[in-house]
């Protein structure tokens, strides 16, 4: 009998073809990462790309100090992007019958704030993991130290760290132990990831990402931050790799609790959901949806994708205020439908048109703007538009879509001058914060 080698030659054909593809967009990679970080002054930058479920390429560019390159295992601030890890700790909790996605947190914490509040049985896990608690993102946003709701629990969706930090003082009043160390016993311990921590006198600051601003110019501030559920924790773009691979493996979750986990809870706009603790982009090639969540803080901008049905994802980390232009560049260059969703999150429901505006208007804005916590925002006139920079602001040129509005390009990220002594920041069509001129 005369034995057929084609289907094998085919398939050879076809794997070859497909590594090559791969490793040529790695190989542009290591070329244009250094370019983009020169051209938007970000001194370090991080990336590890997953496919079928395992990390293909980990890769740290350039330099912690001067004459310092930056390890494979350069400790990044990830910000935000925290708020993934505490719920997928509570994810955890309720597959091992000790938490309860609906149970209301007033069993356990309760601000003296709103103690007296109707709303208050309202919070439940499910609530704040999709960020539908109606608290601002901090409570310094509404001008004082009170927390205060700015709509009822479960309406809508309003990003907020407090409500993430609302269910930390639950989760540690029932366990009687810090979030760090439920952290470390359910989570890091298991995925073995041995380099996530918050910050302590025991942090490796020899191999941390200090931060700079959109010039490049390091921040003199301390890297000592209090535990947090919302914010700062400390990792390597490995470990958050694996957390990736992990979520989209289902993270030992039932397929029942899994499915609650990506379903979508609350509507953002067209195809972007909040789902329990990720972004959720849907509507994209064969079904296809992407989780998603980034970081973003003074000096620190960083950006995972993970698509759970085809087992890849790209995690990005930077150090600097400009890192969102190099993340997007990585995002859409590793993932075939890394551009669409970028596009899906960063599309703003109304469109904006680019208008001439008259120059000694586009001149009565220019001036020093000073945030709630003390933070400073500049803002200079660059031609017929305004480039803003400041503490933890992208250095970015935003246009005029009226006389008094204005819009960054690819973003849904919007600035209004209401009068001549503030200025309004919009993001995703919400106001985030309203700053008055110093």
């Amino acid at each position: 009998m005369k034995i057929s080698h084609a289907p094998l030659l085919i398939s050879l054909f076809v794997s070859n073809v497909i590594f090559a593809q791969q490793d040529t967009v790695i190989s542009s990679l290591t070329c244009d990462i250094p370019v983009w970080m020169v051209q938007n002054h970000v001194p370090c930058t991080g990336v590890g790309v997953i496919e079928n479920g395992r990390i293909k390429w980990l890769k740290t560019f350039g330099d912690l100090k001067a004459g310092h390159p930056a390890p494979v295992n350069t400790l990044f601030n990830i910000a935000s992007q925290t708020k993934p890890v505490t719920a997928m700790l509570t994810m955890k909790l309720v597959q091992a019958g000790l938490w309860q996605l609906d149970e209301p947190l007033s069993h356990y914490w309760i601000d003296p704030d709103i103690a007296d509040n109707p709303w208050l049985n309202k919070i439940t896990t499910r609530i704040v993991l999709s960020h539908q608690t109606g608290f601002p993102n901090w409570r310094s946003d509404n001008g004082d130290t009170k927390l205060r709701f700015t709509f009822e629990p479960g309406t809508k969706f309003r990003y907020s760290g407090e409500g993430f930090e609302y269910l930390r003082h639950a989760l540690e009043n029932k366990f009687h132990q810090p979030l760090n160390v439920l952290m470390e016993k359910y989570l890091f311990k298991p995925l073995g990831m041995r380099n996530t921590q918050d910050w302590s006198e025991k942090l490796d600051t020899s191999r941390f990402a200090m931060w700079h601003n959109g010039q490049g110019q390091r921040y003199g501030v301390s890297i000592q931050t209090p535990v947090s559920a919302a914010d700062d924790l400390i990792t390597t773009v490995e470990d958050y790799c694996k957390f990736g691979m992990a979520t989209m493996n289902g993270l030992g979750l039932s397929d029942t609790l899994f499915a609650d986990m990506v379903r979508p809870q609350v509507k953002v706009k067209d195809n972007y959901y909040r789902c329990l603790g990720w972004g959720l982009v849907t509507g994209l090639p064969s079904g296809e949806y992407a989780l998603e969540h980034g970081g973003s803080d003074v000096g620190v901008r960083t950006m995972a994708v993970f698509l759970p049905k085809s087992k890849s994802g790209v995690v990005v980390m930077t150090n600097a205020d400009n890192g969102m232009f190099v993340t997007d560049q990585v995002i859409k260059r590793v993932l075939t439908a890394g551009a669409q969703v970028l596009e899906i999150m960063n599309k703003g429901a109304v469109s904006h048109e680019r208008i001439t505006i008259a120059d000694d208007v586009i001149k009565s804005y220019v001036g020093t703007y000073v945030q709630s916590n003390g933070k400073l925002m500049k803002v200079e006139q660059e031609g017929n538009a305004l480039k803003v920079s400041g503490d933890g602001v992208p250095t970015a040129v935003l246009y005029p879509e009226s006389p008094n509005k204005f819009f960054l390009e690819g973003y849904d990220v919007q600035l209004e001058f209401p009068d001549a002594h503030s200025l309004i920041i919009y993001e995703n069509g919400k106001q985030v914060m309203k700053i008055s001129r110093q």
